[in-house]
């Protein structure tokens, strides 16, 4: 996941190309995970859009 995440942030600097993802992991997690050069990437790449725990599911 880390190499396809890096690959992503390529296309967005040289092609400008959009991506969207989702996680439930917080950002602790997804270094834990990934490491950092990929968190970092995921700050540039991606806008962070949080909900509190006790907000209803919008899910369908």
């Amino acid at each position: 996941m880390g190499e396809v995440l890096l690959s992503k942030y390529e296309l967005l600097v040289y092609e400008i190309r959009k991506t969207h993802a989702t996680t439930n992991l917080n950002a602790g997690e997804l270094e834990e995970r990934y490491g950092n050069r990929v968190r970092s990437r995921m700050r540039v790449l991606f806008n962070l859009m949080a909900f509190d725990a006790k907000s209803c599911d919008k899910r369908y």
